[in-house]
Protein backbone atom coordinates (compact mmCIF):
# COMPACT_ATOMS: atom_id res chain seq x y z
CA UNK A 1 0.00 0.00 0.00
CA UNK A 2 1.52 3.35 -1.00
CA UNK A 3 1.13 6.51 1.05
CA UNK A 4 -1.68 7.86 -1.11
CA UNK A 5 -3.64 4.65 -0.59
CA UNK A 6 -2.83 4.72 3.12
CA UNK A 7 -4.21 8.25 3.47
CA UNK A 8 -7.39 7.29 1.63
CA UNK A 9 -7.80 4.19 3.78
CA UNK A 10 -7.36 6.19 6.97
CA UNK A 11 -9.81 8.76 5.67
CA UNK A 12 -12.40 6.04 5.05
CA UNK A 13 -11.98 4.48 8.51
CA UNK A 14 -11.27 7.63 10.53
CA UNK A 15 -13.37 10.28 8.84
CA UNK A 16 -12.27 13.66 10.19
CA UNK A 17 -14.85 15.98 11.65
CA UNK A 18 -14.30 19.63 10.87
CA UNK A 19 -15.25 22.14 13.54
CA UNK A 20 -18.58 23.94 13.15
CA UNK A 21 -16.81 27.27 12.68
CA UNK A 22 -14.38 25.82 10.10
CA UNK A 23 -15.55 27.99 7.18
CA UNK A 24 -15.31 31.12 9.31
CA UNK A 25 -11.80 30.10 10.44
CA UNK A 26 -10.68 29.62 6.83
CA UNK A 27 -11.94 33.07 5.81
CA UNK A 28 -10.35 34.69 8.85
CA UNK A 29 -7.02 32.93 8.33
CA UNK A 30 -6.85 33.86 4.65
CA UNK A 31 -7.70 37.47 5.47
CA UNK A 32 -4.93 37.66 8.08
CA UNK A 33 -2.21 36.14 5.93
CA UNK A 34 0.51 38.54 4.81
CA UNK A 35 0.18 39.72 1.23
CA UNK A 36 3.00 37.42 0.11
CA UNK A 37 1.33 34.32 1.56
CA UNK A 38 -2.06 35.25 0.23
CA UNK A 39 -0.64 35.48 -3.29
CA UNK A 40 1.06 32.12 -2.90
CA UNK A 41 -2.29 30.48 -2.17
CA UNK A 42 -4.27 32.13 -4.94
CA UNK A 43 -6.79 29.77 -6.50
CA UNK A 44 -6.24 26.89 -4.08
CA UNK A 45 -6.19 28.63 -0.70
CA UNK A 46 -9.36 27.13 0.76
CA UNK A 47 -8.58 23.72 -0.69
CA UNK A 48 -5.06 23.73 0.70
CA UNK A 49 -6.13 24.88 4.15
CA UNK A 50 -8.83 22.22 4.30
CA UNK A 51 -6.43 19.57 3.13
CA UNK A 52 -3.88 20.67 5.71
CA UNK A 53 -6.44 20.30 8.47
CA UNK A 54 -7.40 16.83 7.26
CA UNK A 55 -3.75 15.79 7.04
CA UNK A 56 -3.10 17.08 10.56
CA UNK A 57 -6.06 15.12 11.90
CA UNK A 58 -4.71 11.97 10.24
CA UNK A 59 -1.22 12.61 11.55
CA UNK A 60 0.23 13.19 8.07
CA UNK A 61 2.22 16.25 6.97
CA UNK A 62 2.28 15.42 3.26
CA UNK A 63 0.00 18.15 2.03
CA UNK A 64 0.57 17.46 -1.66
CA UNK A 65 -0.83 13.95 -1.28
CA UNK A 66 -4.17 15.48 -0.35
CA UNK A 67 -4.41 18.16 -3.03
CA UNK A 68 -2.20 16.59 -5.72
CA UNK A 69 1.23 17.82 -6.70
CA UNK A 70 -0.09 19.83 -9.66
CA UNK A 71 -2.47 21.85 -7.49
CA UNK A 72 0.22 22.22 -4.84
CA UNK A 73 2.62 23.75 -7.37
CA UNK A 74 -0.11 25.97 -8.79
CA UNK A 75 -0.39 27.45 -5.30
CA UNK A 76 3.27 28.46 -5.30
CA UNK A 77 4.01 31.97 -6.52
CA UNK A 78 7.49 31.05 -7.78
CA UNK A 79 6.02 28.24 -9.91
CA UNK A 80 3.65 30.69 -11.56
CA UNK A 81 6.58 33.03 -12.31
CA UNK A 82 7.66 30.44 -14.91
CA UNK A 83 4.54 31.13 -16.96
CA UNK A 84 3.73 27.44 -17.36
CA UNK A 85 0.95 26.93 -14.81
CA UNK A 86 -1.94 27.41 -17.25
CA UNK A 87 -0.12 25.38 -19.88
CA UNK A 88 0.22 22.33 -17.66
CA UNK A 89 -3.30 22.65 -16.32
CA UNK A 90 -4.42 22.21 -19.91
CA UNK A 91 -1.97 19.55 -21.11
CA UNK A 92 -0.86 17.49 -18.09
CA UNK A 93 -2.55 14.08 -17.95
CA UNK A 94 -3.15 11.91 -14.91
CA UNK A 95 -0.54 9.13 -14.77
CA UNK A 96 -0.79 7.35 -11.43
CA UNK A 97 2.40 5.25 -11.58
CA UNK A 98 3.82 4.17 -8.21
CA UNK A 99 6.79 1.97 -7.38
CA UNK A 100 8.68 1.09 -4.23
CA UNK A 101 12.44 0.65 -4.61
CA UNK A 102 14.46 -2.10 -2.95
CA UNK A 103 15.56 0.39 -0.27
CA UNK A 104 11.92 1.16 0.59
CA UNK A 105 11.78 4.57 -1.10
CA UNK A 106 8.57 5.15 -3.01
CA UNK A 107 8.10 7.28 -6.13
CA UNK A 108 4.70 8.27 -7.52
CA UNK A 109 4.41 9.85 -10.98
CA UNK A 110 1.10 11.69 -10.67
CA UNK A 111 0.93 13.62 -13.96
CA UNK A 112 2.78 13.64 -17.28
CA UNK A 113 2.83 16.16 -20.12
CA UNK A 114 4.64 15.22 -23.31
CA UNK A 115 5.00 16.60 -26.82
CA UNK A 116 7.60 16.76 -29.58
CA UNK A 117 10.06 18.71 -27.41
CA UNK A 118 9.52 17.86 -23.75
CA UNK A 119 8.34 15.33 -21.23
CA UNK A 120 7.39 16.90 -17.89
CA UNK A 121 6.92 14.75 -14.80
CA UNK A 122 4.93 15.78 -11.72
CA UNK A 123 5.94 13.47 -8.90
CA UNK A 124 5.99 12.79 -5.17
CA UNK A 125 8.78 10.84 -3.50
CA UNK A 126 8.68 9.35 -0.02
CA UNK A 127 11.91 8.04 1.49
CA UNK A 128 12.64 5.64 4.32
CA UNK A 129 15.61 7.67 5.52
CA UNK A 130 14.95 11.30 6.36
CA UNK A 131 15.99 13.92 3.80
CA UNK A 132 17.94 16.87 5.13
CA UNK A 133 17.18 20.43 4.05
CA UNK A 134 20.28 22.33 3.05
CA UNK A 135 20.24 24.26 6.33
CA UNK A 136 20.87 20.98 8.21
CA UNK A 137 23.65 19.54 6.04
CA UNK A 138 27.28 19.42 7.05
CA UNK A 139 28.53 20.96 3.81
CA UNK A 140 28.17 24.77 3.93
CA UNK A 141 24.75 24.86 5.60
CA UNK A 142 22.51 27.80 4.78
CA UNK A 143 20.12 29.69 7.03
CA UNK A 144 16.98 27.88 8.26
CA UNK A 145 15.14 30.96 6.98
CA UNK A 146 16.31 30.37 3.37
CA UNK A 147 13.54 29.86 0.78
CA UNK A 148 11.97 26.44 0.21
CA UNK A 149 13.60 25.98 -3.19
CA UNK A 150 17.04 26.48 -1.64
CA UNK A 151 16.31 24.02 1.16
CA UNK A 152 15.39 21.27 -1.33
CA UNK A 153 18.49 21.67 -3.53
CA UNK A 154 19.91 18.32 -4.78
CA UNK A 155 17.02 16.29 -3.34
CA UNK A 156 15.12 15.65 -6.60
CA UNK A 157 15.37 12.18 -8.15
CA UNK A 158 17.29 11.92 -11.43
CA UNK A 159 15.04 11.02 -14.39
CA UNK A 160 15.93 9.55 -17.78
CA UNK A 161 13.57 8.81 -20.65
CA UNK A 162 14.07 5.92 -23.09
CA UNK A 163 12.41 4.60 -26.23
CA UNK A 164 13.08 0.91 -26.91
CA UNK A 165 16.16 1.10 -24.68
CA UNK A 166 17.67 4.18 -26.34
CA UNK A 167 17.99 7.26 -24.13
CA UNK A 168 16.06 10.21 -25.58
CA UNK A 169 15.97 12.65 -22.66
CA UNK A 170 17.97 13.15 -19.47
CA UNK A 171 18.72 16.84 -18.97
CA UNK A 172 16.13 18.12 -16.52
CA UNK A 173 15.08 21.34 -14.90
CA UNK A 174 12.24 21.94 -12.48
CA UNK A 175 11.24 22.76 -8.93
CA UNK A 176 10.98 20.62 -5.82
CA UNK A 177 9.78 21.10 -2.24
CA UNK A 178 10.24 19.25 1.03
CA UNK A 179 6.86 18.68 2.64
CA UNK A 180 8.41 16.89 5.60
CA UNK A 181 11.66 15.05 6.20
CA UNK A 182 10.40 11.98 4.32
CA UNK A 183 8.34 13.58 1.55
CA UNK A 184 9.39 15.58 -1.52
CA UNK A 185 7.17 16.74 -4.36
CA UNK A 186 7.97 18.58 -7.54
CA UNK A 187 8.17 18.75 -11.30
CA UNK A 188 10.99 17.75 -13.65
CA UNK A 189 11.08 18.71 -17.31
CA UNK A 190 13.19 16.60 -19.68
CA UNK A 191 14.24 18.11 -23.00
CA UNK A 192 14.14 15.54 -25.80
CA UNK A 193 17.43 15.12 -27.63
CA UNK A 194 15.60 14.86 -30.95
CA UNK A 195 12.27 16.44 -31.88
CA UNK A 196 9.43 13.93 -31.98
CA UNK A 197 11.48 11.19 -30.31
CA UNK A 198 8.40 9.89 -28.46
CA UNK A 199 6.24 9.74 -31.59
CA UNK A 200 8.20 7.16 -33.57
CA UNK A 201 6.93 3.99 -31.95
CA UNK A 202 8.60 1.66 -29.49
CA UNK A 203 8.28 1.13 -25.76
CA UNK A 204 8.57 4.35 -23.77
CA UNK A 205 10.07 3.96 -20.32
CA UNK A 206 10.99 6.33 -17.51
CA UNK A 207 13.83 5.48 -15.16
CA UNK A 208 14.60 7.35 -11.96
CA UNK A 209 17.65 7.25 -9.74
CA UNK A 210 18.59 8.69 -6.37
CA UNK A 211 19.00 12.37 -5.74
CA UNK A 212 22.53 13.72 -5.84
CA UNK A 213 22.39 14.37 -2.08
CA UNK A 214 21.35 10.79 -1.22
CA UNK A 215 23.95 9.37 -3.61
CA UNK A 216 26.68 11.48 -2.00
CA UNK A 217 25.72 10.23 1.46
CA UNK A 218 24.88 6.63 0.44
CA UNK A 219 26.89 3.49 -0.16
CA UNK A 220 26.67 2.76 -3.87
CA UNK A 221 30.09 1.20 -4.30
CA UNK A 222 31.76 2.11 -7.57
CA UNK A 223 28.50 2.75 -9.46
CA UNK A 224 28.38 6.31 -10.89
CA UNK A 225 25.40 8.45 -9.91
CA UNK A 226 24.18 8.52 -13.53
CA UNK A 227 23.93 4.72 -13.62
CA UNK A 228 22.07 4.04 -10.37
CA UNK A 229 18.44 3.14 -11.04
CA UNK A 230 15.85 2.78 -8.29
CA UNK A 231 12.59 2.93 -10.24
CA UNK A 232 11.56 1.96 -13.78
CA UNK A 233 8.15 2.68 -15.32
CA UNK A 234 6.72 1.60 -18.67
CA UNK A 235 4.70 4.59 -19.84
CA UNK A 236 1.49 4.72 -21.81
CA UNK A 237 2.02 8.10 -23.46
CA UNK A 238 0.31 9.92 -26.30
CA UNK A 239 2.71 12.81 -26.95
CA UNK A 240 1.33 15.88 -28.66
CA UNK A 241 2.78 16.47 -32.11
CA UNK A 242 4.84 19.45 -33.14
CA UNK A 243 5.80 21.15 -36.39
CA UNK A 244 9.44 21.19 -37.46
CA UNK A 245 11.42 23.16 -40.00
CA UNK A 246 15.07 22.31 -40.62
CA UNK A 247 17.83 23.84 -42.70
CA UNK A 248 18.59 21.92 -45.90
CA UNK A 249 22.32 21.84 -45.14
CA UNK A 250 25.17 23.56 -43.27
CA UNK A 251 25.04 27.32 -42.75
CA UNK A 252 27.13 30.08 -41.20
CA UNK A 253 26.23 32.34 -38.27
CA UNK A 254 28.99 34.90 -38.07
CA UNK A 255 32.15 32.89 -37.45
CA UNK A 256 30.21 29.78 -36.45
CA UNK A 257 29.73 26.92 -38.89
CA UNK A 258 26.36 25.35 -38.19
CA UNK A 259 26.21 21.73 -39.32
CA UNK A 260 22.52 21.21 -38.44
CA UNK A 261 19.74 23.50 -37.24
CA UNK A 262 16.02 22.96 -36.73
CA UNK A 263 13.11 24.64 -34.98
CA UNK A 264 10.21 22.61 -33.58
CA UNK A 265 7.06 24.41 -32.43
CA UNK A 266 4.90 22.30 -30.12
CA UNK A 267 2.28 22.91 -27.39
CA UNK A 268 4.82 22.94 -24.54
CA UNK A 269 7.22 25.33 -26.26
CA UNK A 270 9.32 26.15 -29.33
CA UNK A 271 12.78 24.56 -29.28
CA UNK A 272 15.77 25.41 -31.47
CA UNK A 273 18.26 22.54 -31.89
CA UNK A 274 21.68 22.95 -33.44
CA UNK A 275 24.99 21.22 -34.02
CA UNK A 276 27.98 23.55 -34.45
CA UNK A 277 31.36 22.56 -35.87
CA UNK A 278 34.24 23.03 -33.42
CA UNK A 279 37.41 24.20 -35.23
CA UNK A 280 40.21 21.66 -35.09
CA UNK A 281 42.42 23.87 -32.93
CA UNK A 282 39.71 23.91 -30.22
CA UNK A 283 38.70 20.23 -30.29
CA UNK A 284 40.96 19.29 -27.38
CA UNK A 285 39.14 21.98 -25.31
CA UNK A 286 35.80 22.45 -27.11
CA UNK A 287 34.30 24.49 -24.28
CA UNK A 288 36.60 27.33 -25.33
CA UNK A 289 34.56 27.52 -28.55
CA UNK A 290 31.09 26.43 -27.52
CA UNK A 291 28.05 26.42 -29.76
CA UNK A 292 26.24 29.30 -31.46
CA UNK A 293 27.94 31.87 -29.29
CA UNK A 294 26.16 35.19 -28.80
CA UNK A 295 23.26 35.74 -31.15
CA UNK A 296 19.81 37.29 -31.38
CA UNK A 297 16.55 36.11 -32.92
CA UNK A 298 14.12 38.43 -34.66
CA UNK A 299 11.08 38.40 -36.91
CA UNK A 300 12.49 38.84 -40.42
CA UNK A 301 9.65 41.19 -41.41
CA UNK A 302 8.72 43.22 -38.32
CA UNK A 303 12.17 43.26 -36.71
CA UNK A 304 10.71 42.27 -33.31
CA UNK A 305 13.27 40.45 -31.16
CA UNK A 306 12.46 37.20 -29.36
CA UNK A 307 14.22 36.26 -26.12
CA UNK A 308 15.42 32.72 -25.62
CA UNK A 309 16.60 30.47 -22.78
CA UNK A 310 19.34 27.89 -23.13
CA UNK A 311 18.21 24.36 -22.23
CA UNK A 312 21.19 22.11 -22.97
CA UNK A 313 24.73 22.69 -24.20
CA UNK A 314 27.51 20.12 -24.49
CA UNK A 315 30.16 18.83 -26.91
CA UNK A 316 30.03 15.48 -28.68
CA UNK A 317 32.32 12.79 -27.30
CA UNK A 318 35.01 13.43 -29.90
CA UNK A 319 34.87 17.21 -29.38
CA UNK A 320 34.27 17.79 -33.09
CA UNK A 321 30.82 19.35 -32.60
CA UNK A 322 28.90 21.30 -29.99
CA UNK A 323 25.19 20.53 -29.59
CA UNK A 324 22.69 22.94 -28.05
CA UNK A 325 18.98 23.36 -27.50
CA UNK A 326 17.23 26.67 -26.86
CA UNK A 327 13.68 27.50 -25.82
CA UNK A 328 12.30 30.48 -27.75
CA UNK A 329 9.91 32.67 -25.75
CA UNK A 330 6.86 34.30 -27.28
CA UNK A 331 4.15 33.47 -29.80
CA UNK A 332 5.63 32.27 -33.08
CA UNK A 333 2.39 31.10 -34.69
CA UNK A 334 1.90 34.12 -36.98
CA UNK A 335 5.51 34.63 -38.06
CA UNK A 336 6.57 33.96 -41.65
CA UNK A 337 10.28 33.59 -40.88
CA UNK A 338 12.85 34.11 -38.14
CA UNK A 339 16.38 35.43 -38.55
CA UNK A 340 19.34 34.50 -36.36
CA UNK A 341 22.08 37.14 -36.30
CA UNK A 342 25.49 37.14 -34.62
CA UNK A 343 25.72 39.74 -31.86
CA UNK A 344 27.90 41.05 -29.09
CA UNK A 345 26.83 41.76 -25.53
CA UNK A 346 27.02 45.28 -24.10
CA UNK A 347 26.43 46.44 -20.54
CA UNK A 348 26.52 49.46 -18.26
CA UNK A 349 25.75 50.32 -14.62
CA UNK A 350 23.07 52.86 -13.73
CA UNK A 351 21.57 54.19 -10.49
CA UNK A 352 17.78 54.38 -10.49
CA UNK A 353 15.58 55.81 -7.75
CA UNK A 354 12.49 53.76 -6.93
CA UNK A 355 10.31 56.65 -7.99
CA UNK A 356 11.79 56.46 -11.50
CA UNK A 357 10.43 52.96 -12.11
CA UNK A 358 9.47 51.70 -14.60
CA UNK A 359 12.87 52.50 -16.04
CA UNK A 360 13.95 51.83 -19.61
CA UNK A 361 17.49 52.83 -20.37
CA UNK A 362 19.90 51.27 -22.84
CA UNK A 363 19.21 47.72 -21.70
CA UNK A 364 17.15 45.12 -23.48
CA UNK A 365 14.81 44.90 -20.48
CA UNK A 366 12.66 47.50 -18.74
CA UNK A 367 12.99 47.47 -14.94
CA UNK A 368 9.26 47.53 -14.39
CA UNK A 369 8.22 47.01 -10.76
CA UNK A 370 10.10 46.69 -7.48
CA UNK A 371 8.10 45.81 -4.38
CA UNK A 372 8.71 44.90 -0.74
CA UNK A 373 6.27 42.69 1.13
CA UNK A 374 6.53 40.63 4.28
CA UNK A 375 9.45 38.26 3.85
CA UNK A 376 10.22 39.17 0.24
CA UNK A 377 11.50 41.71 -2.24
CA UNK A 378 10.47 41.29 -5.87
CA UNK A 379 11.71 42.89 -9.09
CA UNK A 380 10.09 42.31 -12.47
CA UNK A 381 11.78 42.97 -15.81
CA UNK A 382 10.01 43.01 -19.18
CA UNK A 383 11.72 42.54 -22.57
CA UNK A 384 11.48 45.71 -24.64
CA UNK A 385 14.75 46.13 -26.54
CA UNK A 386 17.33 44.05 -28.37
CA UNK A 387 16.88 40.94 -26.29
CA UNK A 388 18.72 37.66 -26.63
CA UNK A 389 19.59 35.11 -23.97
CA UNK A 390 17.36 35.79 -20.96
CA UNK A 391 20.35 35.03 -18.75
CA UNK A 392 21.67 38.45 -19.78
CA UNK A 393 18.69 40.58 -18.83
CA UNK A 394 20.42 42.76 -16.25
CA UNK A 395 19.90 42.83 -12.51
CA UNK A 396 20.55 44.62 -9.24
CA UNK A 397 24.17 45.14 -8.24
CA UNK A 398 23.48 47.14 -5.07
CA UNK A 399 20.62 48.28 -2.88
CA UNK A 400 21.15 51.84 -1.58
CA UNK A 401 19.43 54.22 0.85
CA UNK A 402 18.64 57.86 0.15
CA UNK A 403 22.20 58.85 1.06
CA UNK A 404 23.42 56.41 -1.62
CA UNK A 405 24.94 54.18 1.06
CA UNK A 406 25.05 50.49 0.27
CA UNK A 407 22.74 48.21 2.25
CA UNK A 408 23.18 44.55 3.22
CA UNK A 409 26.98 44.78 3.06
CA UNK A 410 28.02 44.82 6.74
CA UNK A 411 30.05 41.88 7.98
CA UNK A 412 27.15 40.80 10.17
CA UNK A 413 24.53 41.50 7.49
CA UNK A 414 21.93 38.83 6.95
CA UNK A 415 22.06 36.71 3.82
CA UNK A 416 19.74 37.61 0.97
CA UNK A 417 18.71 34.51 -0.95
CA UNK A 418 18.07 35.49 -4.55
CA UNK A 419 15.99 33.46 -6.99
CA UNK A 420 15.46 34.24 -10.66
CA UNK A 421 12.54 33.05 -12.79
CA UNK A 422 11.91 33.39 -16.53
CA UNK A 423 8.35 33.53 -17.83
CA UNK A 424 8.68 31.27 -20.84
CA UNK A 425 5.60 32.75 -22.51
CA UNK A 426 7.11 36.22 -22.78
CA UNK A 427 10.76 36.09 -21.71
CA UNK A 428 9.97 38.36 -18.76
CA UNK A 429 12.17 37.87 -15.71
CA UNK A 430 11.31 38.02 -12.01
CA UNK A 431 13.89 38.31 -9.23
CA UNK A 432 13.01 37.58 -5.61
CA UNK A 433 15.02 38.04 -2.43
CA UNK A 434 14.01 36.48 0.87
CA UNK A 435 14.01 38.67 3.97
CA UNK A 436 14.33 37.65 7.60
CA UNK A 437 13.23 40.06 10.33
CA UNK A 438 16.52 41.98 10.34
CA UNK A 439 16.63 42.25 6.55
CA UNK A 440 12.96 43.28 6.46
CA UNK A 441 13.79 46.36 8.54
CA UNK A 442 16.81 47.16 6.39
CA UNK A 443 14.78 46.76 3.19
CA UNK A 444 12.49 49.60 4.21
CA UNK A 445 15.48 51.95 3.74
CA UNK A 446 15.91 51.09 0.06
CA UNK A 447 15.54 54.19 -2.11
CA UNK A 448 17.94 53.51 -4.99
CA UNK A 449 18.79 50.48 -7.11
CA UNK A 450 22.24 50.27 -8.63
CA UNK A 451 21.39 48.20 -11.68
CA UNK A 452 23.27 46.39 -14.41
CA UNK A 453 21.78 46.97 -17.85
CA UNK A 454 22.58 44.46 -20.61
CA UNK A 455 21.70 44.37 -24.29
CA UNK A 456 22.85 42.91 -27.60
CA UNK A 457 24.26 44.71 -30.61
CA UNK A 458 23.86 42.96 -34.00
CA UNK A 459 27.11 42.24 -35.85
CA UNK A 460 27.89 42.20 -39.52
CA UNK A 461 28.29 38.73 -40.95
CA UNK A 462 26.29 35.75 -42.19
CA UNK A 463 22.86 35.24 -40.62
CA UNK A 464 20.44 32.31 -40.79
CA UNK A 465 16.83 32.51 -41.99
CA UNK A 466 14.31 29.97 -40.65
CA UNK A 467 11.22 29.95 -42.95
CA UNK A 468 8.41 29.07 -40.55
CA UNK A 469 5.82 29.17 -43.34
CA UNK A 470 7.33 25.92 -44.61
CA UNK A 471 6.78 24.02 -41.37
CA UNK A 472 6.05 20.35 -41.93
Amino acid sequence: MNLDEWIRARARTEEPTLPEDWEEWVERTLAQLPERKQRRMTGVGRRVLTAAAVCAMLGVGALAYAVGVLDFLNGREEYRFLGQAELYREYARKAGYTQRAANGDELTVEYLAADANFCTIFYTMRTEEPMQPWSQRDWHPISPDAPDLWQAQNLAPRFTLEVSGAMVGEDQDGQQYLLDEHTLCGMARLTLKEAGALERGGEISLAAGPSLESWDSGDWGEIPWEEVELWHFSLDLEPMAGKTVALDGPAALGERQVEKLSLTVSPLGAVLRCRVTVPEEYQSEPDRWGGLGRFIVRDSESGVYYPYTILTSQPTEDGAYWEETYLLCGDLTKIESLELLPAELESTFTSVELGELPYRGQGAYTFAVFSISEGWMTLTLTPTGTVGNTGYCGGVAEFQNRARERLFVDEDATDLYQNRYTDERTGGVTYTWSLDQEAQTKAEEIAVLRILEEWYEPLEGPSIIIPLASEK
